[in-house]
C-alpha cells in the first residue's frame, strides 16, 4: 500500500478529503492526520508517508515551509498543498519548491484523483529506477539522512550539531577494507548514540555524519574524546585514525544540510593529518595558529638546496622538516597546493644541476608529479619527495669524487651565489685556489664556455625572472644582477635574445 498523511488546521476539511475519495481503491492508506505544520513535518519523518496532503497555511509551520525542509533534508514525499487563498504566488512558491500539484478549497473530486494518481506514476518510476541517484562506489549502501531524521523528532525544542566523522588511513588500504572499516566504524557509532540517546549517525555521499541532540559546547569535546576512546577498545582503531569536523549548531533539522556543508569543505585539511596534533577540527576556524608565507618557504628551500649540495647532513634533515611543516601550513588544506610547493622544488633543483654540470633526475617531471597527485595522504607526499631530494644528494656526493670535478662545481656554485657582485677571473680563481691563467682555460675545458660568457648567461637568468616577477626598472635590474652599465645590459640582453629588456617583458606579460 503507498502510504499518505494529511494535515489541515481545520479537522473538518481532514474529514472532508477521507470522504471525497476511496483510498483503499487507489491503493493508499492514510497513516496519519495533523492539526499544524510542525507536526506534520514529524510525521512525514517517522511515518514515512509517500504523499502528503497540507494546507499551505497552518499554525507553526506552513505547509511552504514543510516542503523547504524536506527537499533540504533529501526527503522524496510527493506533496500537495491545497489552500483556500487564490493567490497565483503561493502557487507558483509550491511549484518551484516541488510540489506535485496545488488545488483550491473547496477541492473537486476529479483534481484531487487526478492528482493522486499522477504521484503514484511518479512513485512508481522512482521505484524503477528512473532518477534515482546511484550507490556511492567507495562505501556500503546508503540509507540517506532521511531515512534517520525520525530518531530526532522526540524532543519539541532541539538545537542540533552536525559532526562530520572521518577515517583517516594511516597506509595503503584496498577498496573492501575500506568498506569494511567504515562498516564498522558507522555501527559503533550507531550504537553510542543510540545507546546515550545522543542522536544519530548516517553516510553522505561516503561521508559518516553525526547528529547531536541539544549539545552543550563544552561537553562536545568530552564526547568525541570518549568515543575515540571507546573505539579504540572495541574497535581496535587507533584514536590517531578517527577525525572529526565540528559544524555549527543550528535550530531546525532544514539547516542540517547547509551546517553539513560547511564541514565538508574542510575535509581536504585531513589529507594532512600527520601534521595536525588534534584531529578535531572546527567549521569556520582556522586550523592552524601561524600560517606560512612564501618568502618563509623560499627561505626554508634555499637552505634545503645548500644542505643538499654542501653533503651536510644534519642542515638538509633539518630544512627538509621545515620544509615540510611550512607547506603544510601555506596549502591551508589544499593537496594541489602541496603538489605544487614540493614539485617547483624539483625544478629548481633540476636548474641547479644544470649549472653545476651534474645530471639531473631521469624520471621525467610529470611522472613525478603524477605521483604526487595520487599520494593518499601529506605523509605519502612528503616521502616521495624527500626520497627524490636525498637521491640529489647522492648525485652530488658521487659527481665530486675526482677533484677535477669538486672544483668546476664549486666554481659554479661561487658564480651563482656571487653573480651579483664585482665577480672577475682573478677572484673567482683565488677562491679555486688557481693561477688565473690556468683557471681560464680549466673553466673552458670543462664547462665548455669561457667564464664570461658563462657569468653573463647567469645574469641574464636571474635578469629575465625579476623582468617577469617584479615591475623594477631595467636599470635598476641591470645594477642587481651584476652590470655596473645598464646601457652594457640591455645591448647584450638584445643581441642574446633579440629584443630590448622592455620588449621582452612586455610580450611575456601579455601574452
Amino acid at each position: 500500500m503507498i502510504k499518505m498523511i494529511l494535515a489541515d488546521d481545520e479537522p473538518v476539511i481532514i474529514r472532508g478529503i477521507q470522504k471525497l475519495v476511496d483510498f483503499n481503491r487507489l491503493g493508499i492508506e492514510i497513516v496519519g492526520e495533523y492539526e499544524d505544520g510542525k507536526s506534520a513535518f514529524d510525521g512525514i519523518l517517522t511515518e514515512k508517508p509517500d504523499i502528503a496532503l497540507l494546507d499551505i497555511y497552518m499554525p507553526k509551520k506552513t505547509g511552504i515551509e514543510v516542503l523547504k525542509e524536506l527537499k533540504t533534508l533529501g526527503i522524496e514525499t510527493k506533496v500537495i498543498f491545497v489552500s483556500g487563498f487564490q493567490d497565483f504566488q503561493y502557487a507558483k512558491d509550491a511549484l518551484t519548491y516541488g510540489a506535485v500539484n496545488y488545488l483550491l478549497k473547496p477541492v473537486i473530486r476529479e483534481e484531487l484523483v487526478e492528482t493522486l494518481e499522477k504521484c503514484i506514476t511518479m512513485l512508481k518510476n522512482d521505484a524503477d529506477g528512473e532518477g534515482g541517484s546511484p550507490e556511492h562506489p567507495d562505501c556500503p549502501e546508503e540509507e540517506g539522512p532521511a531515512a534517520a531524521y525520525d530518531k530526532l523528532v522526540e524532543v519539541e525544542e532541539c538545537r542540533y550539531l552536525p559532526i562530520l566523522t572521518e577515517i583517516l588511513y594511516s597506509r595503503q588500504t584496498g577498496k573492501q577494507e575500506r568498506r569494511l572499516i567504515q562498516f564498522s566504524v558507522l555501527s559503533f557509532l550507531e550504537q553510542y548514540l543510540e545507546k546515550r540517546q545522543m542522536g544519530i549517525v548516517f553516510l553522505k555521499n561516503g561521508h559518516i555524519v553525526m547528529v547531536l541532540k541539544n549539545p552543550e559546547k563544552e561537553e562536545t569535546g568530552r564526547t568525541l574524546d570518549s568515543i575515540l576512546e571507546a573505539a579504540e577498545v572495541q574497535l581496535h582503531i587507533p584514536r590517531c585514525q578517527l577525525g572529526f569536523i565540528v559544524g555549527n549548531p543550528v535550530d531546525s533539522m532544514g539547516e542540517i544540510p547547509r551546517a553539513y556543508e560547511e564541514c565538508l569543505s574542510m575535509t581536504g585539511y585531513f589529507y594532512f593529518s600527520s601534521q595536525i596534533k588534534v584531529p578535531v577540527l572546527h567549521a569556520g576556524e582556522p586550523v592552524f595558529k601561524k600560517p606560512a608565507t612564501l618568502d618563509e618557504i623560499r627561505e626554508v628551500r634555499n637552505q634545503l638546496i645548500e644542505g643538499m649540495v654542501a653533503q651536510d647532513e644534519k642542515a638538509f634533515t633539518d630544512a627538509a622538516a621545515r620544509f615540510r611543516r611550512l607547506v603544510c601550513l601555506i596549502s591551508e588544506g589544499r593537496r594541489d597546493d602541496a603538489c605544487f610547493h614540493y614539485g617547483s622544488t624539483i625544478r629548481i633543483i633540476e636548474e641547479r644541476f644544470e649549472t653545476m654540470g651534474i645530471d639531473g633526475m631521469p624520471v621525467e617531471f610529470k611522472d613525478i608529479l603524477e605521483q604526487a597527485r595520487q599520494s593518499e595522504s601529506y605523509e605519502c607526499l612528503t616521502g616521495l619527495f624527500e626520497g627524490y631530494f636525498k637521491e640529489y644528494k647522492e648525485r652530488i656526493k658521487k659527481a665530486v669524487v675526482s677533484s677535477e670535478k669538486k672544483d668546476i662545481i664549486h666554481a659554479r656554485e661561487y658564480i651563482e651565489r656571487h653573480y651579483s657582485e664585482n665577480l672577475t677571473l682573478e677572484v673567482l680563481a683565488g677562491e679555486i685556489h688557481m693561477n688565473p691563467y690556468y683557471f681560464s682555460s680549466f673553466f673552458k675545458k670543462n664547462s665548455g664556455e669561457n667564464f664570461k660568457d658563462y657569468l653573463n648567461k647567469v645574469r641574464m637568468k636571474h635578469a629575465i625572472n625579476l623582468l617577469v616577477s617584479t615591475d623594477k626598472k631595467t636599470a635598476d635590474i641591470a645594477s642587481e644582477v651584476g652590470f655596473r652599465d645598464s646601457r652594457a645590459f640591455s645591448e647584450l640582453f638584445s643581441r642574446i635574445y633579440g629584443e630590448t629588456p622592455s620588449n621582452y617583458r612586455k610580450r611575456v606579460k601579455n601574452g
